[in-house]
Parts: structure tokens; sequence; C-alpha cells
């Protein structure tokens, strides 16, 4: 047994208050743990004299030794009667346990009298989603990986729960702490006891985990490599922002920008991905969230190690690259090019209207359909494949003629707003030149304007200010409706037909979907922190997090069947691990851990996952 001190602070006054307690080490079916024997208030005794005084109450509680060996050490009387009682306590409880053998102990048939009355479910905690995790947990060797980054047994414990946290509970550090102690059955899992940890804990090992970012970004994709490599690697570039909520003045990586949401109100974070074709995770990079995505590019190629020979054996160091147009500048096209990187890209500026002909006449397209079954032409000229959609060309059209359709009724308005001020400073005999009123037009035209991209090329307009006149015309806009559903997409260095590159090009679709699950499956906005090493731990724990997520989409599709883990979570959300509590006809207080039987809904998930479950259930005695 030994002494333990802890503090408390209260938050409005300042006061710490210490609190003395006497605490023993026990040996359980989960490994060692800690059983607070009892407690001691707040001892005046001096600190070299505690491990003295721990083993005389030892001695004195297990009966070796009088009350009276305790006189020594100068206790209050209060605390020597408390002493007393707990050793009255202990010798009744030893009593029982001499009279009951501890049967249940055995792997026996335990039969009681219950009384029925007693019988109740004090604890529910969730289990499937557990079991996922806990399985894809082994499957990508988080804790040999965490061992190596120097992670005790607590830690690796805790680390799970943060990542198992953001993938099974999606929110905030204090949600995750919520629902490990309130919630989860998580703490069965791991020898380590942290059902009980206080909630600083939680935010120390996301600190922890970032510090060794680099190490298990490139471990856990070597992981998933070695697990599903498939050949050739592709590596897909893009780059999004999170927003924050509430203030974010002391956090320098908080900066507004274009927001992806379109919250131009928030100030942002930006995430900066490489995903592979299998979309698993390579390497991210946090940024700024005013940052200019082309420039992003280098930083991550660097960091990734591609622009070196020094990661041969862990990471390709060619591989494809494929980017969205928005990095897709010239400079990075030219930088790339340099590097001698395969490529695909659909470059920021619009190649359509130097293939205006081919996209007319479609003569010499090949037609293939998509994943949805919808219609694509395709021809390839040299490094460039045209492409027409079907759908993306119809779904243009409508929003081409909505357009004109909302900015016509807009310039209706214009009209009759400039009728109008005419009038009245005719009728008034206003004394306003008639500039005045040319420049509110012309303000008015400019709001008008920014809302509607291509004004130029759809509207045609004639304003006189001497006469009060405003008229407009629509352009014919066949020559751009052609156009609609078409575009250009470039490469270099790749061998294979206008399908293959255009197929390629596609798998950019990997890295908006980690993006979308990690805005949404894995709650990853809004940002709360207000700083900016907690928002890096925060962006960092969903890419942890993604790394299993994206492992068991990827398991579960391999056996034919396509499911979001955001559905299969729901679906495993109802198995649950329940503690049930009775007295027997003696009066004694019994618990049992049991897991309740998966239904076929559950063993379906378990089976394409191939999914067992490990923990046992407990009967024990209070």
């Amino acid at each position: 047994m030994f002494i333990r001190e802890s503090k408390t602070k209260n938050k409005k006054t300042g006061k710490i208050y210490i609190k003395h307690t006497l605490v023993e080490s026990i040996r359980t079916e989960r490994g060692p743990r800690q059983r607070l024997v009892m407690t001691l208030g707040e001892l005046s005794l001096d600190r070299s004299l505690w491990k003295s005084l721990a083993l005389a109450m030892e001695s004195y509680l297990s009966g070796q030794e009088e009350l009276e060996y305790l006189g020594t050490f100068d206790l209050p009387d209060e605390l020597i009667k408390e002493i007393a009682f707990q050793r009255t306590a202990i010798n009744k409880k030893q009593q029982k346990e001499l009279e009951t053998p501890k049967e249940f102990e055995k792997k026996t048939k335990i039969i009681q009298n219950v009384d029925i009355d007693s019988l109740s479910v004090v604890e529910n905690r969730s289990l499937g989603p557990e079991l996922v995790a806990n399985n894809t947990w082994e499957l990508l060797g988080f804790e040999p990986i965490l061992r190596e980054c120097g992670f005790n047994d607590k830690e690796i414990a805790l680390a799970a729960s943060v990542i198992w946290g953001r993938l099974i509970n999606p929110g905030s550090d204090l949600a995750t702490w919520r629902w490990l102690r309130d919630k989860s059955s998580i703490s069965d899992f791991f020898n380590a006891d942290i059902s009980r940890v206080h909630k600083d804990k939680i935010y120390a090992i996301s600190d922890k985990l970032f510090k060794h970012k680099n190490a298990l970004e490139s471990k856990l994709y070597k992981r998933q490599r070695d697990l599903f490599s498939k050949g050739d690697t592709v590596f897909l570039f893009d780059l999004t922002n999170f927003y924050f909520t509430g203030e974010t003045k002391a956090n320098n990586l908080a900066k507004r920008g274009k927001s992806k949401e379109k919250l131009t109100q928030n100030t942002l974070v930006s995430l900066a991905l490489i995903v592979d074709d299998h979309g698993f995770p390579v390497k991210s990079k946090i940024f700024k969230g005013n940052v200019s995505e082309p420039m992003t590019l280098e930083i991550v190629l660097n960091e990734c190690g591609l622009l070196d020979k020094k990661t041969e054996g862990e990471l390709p160091l060619q591989p494809i690259l494929i980017m969205d147009r928005g990095i897709a500048t010239k400079e990075n096209l030219d930088f790339i090019r340099k590097k001698r990187f395969p490529f695909t890209v659909i470059e920021r500026a619009d190649k359509t209207k130097e293939f205006r002909k081919e996209f007319q006449s479609l003569e010499g397209f090949s037609k293939i359909e998509d994943s949805k079954k919808q219609s694509i032409h395709l021809k390839r000229i040299g490094n460039k494949v045209l492409c027409m959609s079907e759908a993306k060309a119809e779904k243009e059209q409508a929003m081409l003629d909505q357009k004109i359709k909302k900015t016509s009724k807009q310039l209706n308005s214009l009209e009759k707003s400039v009728l109008r001020w005419y009038k009245s400073e005719e009728k008034n005999n206003s004394k306003k030149k008639p500039h005045t009123i040319s420049d509110k037009f012309y303000e008015t035209l400019g709001k008008i304007k920014k809302s509607c991209t291509s004004f130029d090329k759809l509207f045609k307009y004639q304003f006189d200010k001497k006469c009060g006149t405003f008229k407009y015309q629509i352009i014919d806009n066949k020559e751009t409706a052609k156009l609609c559903g078409a575009y250009v997409i470039e490469s270099d260095k790749i061998d294979g037909d206008s399908e293959y590159i255009w197929r390629l090009y596609m798998t950019l679709n990997n890295v908006e979907n980690a993006f979308r699950s990690m805005k949404s499956d894995l709650g990853t906005r809004p940002v709360y922190h207000h700083g900016a090493e907690r928002t890096e731990a925060h962006l960092f724990l969903s890419i942890l997090a993604y790394h299993m997520l994206r492992n068991i989409e990827y398991r579960f599709a391999e056996k034919g069947e396509a499911k979001r883990w955001s559905t299969l979570r729901e679906i495993l959300s109802t198995h649950q691990r329940t503690r049930l509590a009775w007295n027997d006809s003696d009066g004694e207080r019994w618990l049992k851990h049991l897991s309740a039987k998966p239904e076929a809904t559950h063993n379906g998930i378990y089976f394409k996952l191939n999914v067992n479950n490990k923990l046992k259930d407990h009967v024990y005695k209070v």
C-alpha cells in the first residue's frame, strides 16, 4: 500500500484543495490496477514518513498489529476512528469469503437463488463499432508502431481512445472524453485502465501523437500498401480547408480565405493531402487558412520524400501524380515536368475552345460508361484527352439557363429603377446632376455582374444617361451551350488510350471522398481550438482515424458490397455490452459483464470484415 496526494483547484477562487488517500495495487483479469482503500483527508504528516505510515496501516488493517501501533504518527482522533472502522469492515468481508468459496472463478456453472426484484442493468456500453475498430487497429499494427515511437501501455490505450473516438463518436476532444467515460466499452479492450482518466490526458495524448506525425504516417501507409498492394502507385493531391468557431486571434493558423463551405465570416485552416489510388493517406500537411493552393504542391512532395532518393524501398520514387485544376498552374506543371513525374491534370486555363470543332461534331470520339452508367465521349489528341459528359452537359446547360433567368430578372428590375430615378428627378426639380444617376446605375450593374460570371458573354446592353433609358439583350448562347459538359485532360509520360487516362484522372474522387469523410463522418469541422498546436493535433487525429475508416470501407468493398463507414457504424451501434447486477439468496451483490448476442445484420458485417468478439463475459462478487 502507499499514500497518494491529489490536488484540486477552484477555478473561481484559485484556492487549491489537497486530499490524501491510501491505495493498494491489485491484479485483475485486465492487468494491474490501483484500488482505493480509504480516504485520509489532508495529512499534516511530513512526506518522508508517508511510506512508514502506509506500511503501518497495512499491518494494522491486515490484523498483524494493534491500533496502538499507529500512535507514533500523531494522527487526528477522527482518522484513528475511521481506520479502526475500516479494519472491522475488512474483517467481515474476509469472514464471508471464507464461508463462501469463490467457485465463480472456476470454469463451472454457477447456480444461485436470485432475488428477482434486485436484478437490474447498471451499465450499457457500445460494443459493435469498437469490435470493428479493434480488428482494424490490430490489422494496421497500431500497437507495435506506437511502441516503436516510445508509447507505454497506458499511452497506447489513450491513443486508441482518441483515434477510435474520432472514428466512432465524431466530435471535439471533450466529446471523445465523455464518450470514453459514459458510452464506450473500449476500456475492456486494453490492460491499462482508461475508464476514468482526466480530460487533460485526452489533449496530452493527441499532442504526443502529432509529435510523431511523420513516423506514424509513413509506417501506416507502408502497412496499408503491404496489405493491399496492387502494382503501380498513383498519388492524388488536393487541398481543402476547415472553418473555426469562436475567437481565433491567438491561433496563427486561423486566417480568412476562400472557404470550401462558403463561410466567408469564419477563419480557416487548410489541409493538403496526398492519397493513393486506393484512397489510403500517404502524407498530409497543415497550412494557414489563406494559403495559396498552388504553392503547397512542392512543399508536400518534398516532405513526402519524393524529391530525393532517401525513401527508396518505402515509397515509389516516381508515382503518377493527379491534381485538381486549383493546383495545376503553369508553374506547377513546369515543376513536375522538370522532376520527370508522370501526371494527369485538368489545367486551370479553359482549353475547350481550342477544340471547339471536335466537341461540336464528336467525330472520332469513343463512347464509354462511367460508374453511374452515364455516357462519356472520349478522344485522345497527342498528350490531351478530350472529354464530353452527357450528364455534365445536361447539368451545366440547366445551370446556364438558370443563371440567364436570374440575371434577366435583375436587369428588368434595374430597367424599371432607371426610369423611376429620372421621373423622380423631373418631378422634384432635383438639382442633382445626371452623372449622379449614372453612378447609381453602374454601381447596381456592377453588383449584378459580380453575381453572374461570364456576364459579358451572355448579355449586351445600352444605357443613355441623358434620356434615362436602359435596354439589354441576351446574346445567343448556342456556342456556349455546345461546350457544356466538355473538358480537356492533359497527361505526360503515361501510356494508354483515352479511356485509361480518363479513368486514371477520375480516381481523384478518392481524395475528395477523404475530405468528405473527414469533414462529415469524422466530425473534423468545425474546429474549436484556440491554439495552433491543438489545431494541428485535432486535424492529425482525423488523418489517423481516416486510415482506419478507409481500411474498413476498402475491405468491405472487396467483399462485393460498397458501404460507407457511417452506415456500418449506425447498424453496429445496437450491438452493446451490458453489466447486470443482482442479489443472491444470502444478500450478496453480484455483477456480470455480458456481451449481447449479435443480430443477423451485425453478423453480416462481422463476417465480411473477419471480426471476432474477443471480450469474455465476467462474473464477480462485489
